[in-house]
């Protein structure tokens, strides 16, 4: 078995830590928004950090309708932008959380009156360090290049803290049965699907909303794993 499906397959495990270890966390991200709304959003990420900072952008646009931007991190890395950031929220996603420019775009805004949350999955890292709160995604070691359990894990983060803003009774207990719907889904075999892709050359992903991010992990997933266009 690859370490990338040895990972994979204990995703709906990491799921649950991240849920009954964060709870406390979850609960005051969700008040201090709740009392004081951001007028803007932040979020500072790249590659597979940053399209799960894509799906947090969408689901939060959609249910709360404030705008929500991924930030270039050499905008204050490189240029020394001072950013305009009072009253905001930035929400900082990084596996290790150890990143300069990310870390150092997390400082900027926290720095300009920001609330900062950072969503990493090395607990001890300057990211987790520096932020107001942290919310340590409990995924445990990830060897594989393509990353799997931490990828989901985060979306689950944003998820997350959108239902415990909004106090969304729905959208929490869904977050709650996935780790039950994600270990079902690990039994789901596509074989079609997978005979179709073996000889392909190109591939391309659809999406739109919050799937588009999904979307776009998906081909750099198959960029990464079958060295192909995707």
């Amino acid at each position: 078995m690859s370490y990338m499906a040895r990972e994979a397959a204990e995703a709906p495990e990491a799921v649950a830590r991240f849920l009954d270890r964060n709870s406390n966390a979850l609960h005051e991200i969700g008040a201090r928004l709740r009392l004081k709304p951001p007028p803007v959003i932040i979020t500072s990420a790249r590659g597979s950090s940053d399209n799960a900072a894509g799906y947090f952008k969408y689901l939060t646009e959609i249910l709360t309708g404030i705008p929500c931007s991924s930030i270039g991190a050499s905008v204050v890395s490189v240029y020394g932008a001072r950013l305009q950031a009072r009253g905001g929220f930035c929400l900082t996603v990084s596996q290790s959380g150890k990143s300069p420019d990310i870390v150092a775009l997390q400082d900027a805004a926290r720095r300009a009156g920001a609330l900062t949350v950072a969503v990493v999955n090395v607990e001890d890292s300057p990211a987790a360090h520096a932020a107001d709160i942290c919310l340590p995604l409990h995924a445990g070691p990830e060897l594989s290049v393509a990353a799997t359990k931490s990828f989901i894990v985060s979306l689950v983060a944003g998820a997350a803290i959108v239902a415990h803003w909004l106090n969304d009774r729905e959208l929490l207990g869904a977050i709650s049965g996935l780790p039950d719907h994600l270990a079902k889904a690990m039994a789901i075999d596509w074989p079609e699907a997978v005979a179709m892709a073996r000889s392909a050359e190109s591939l391309y992903v659809v999406g739109r909303g919050t799937t588009l991010p999904i979307a776009a992990e998906t081909a750099l997933k198959l960029k990464e794993t079958c060295a192909i266009h995707a």
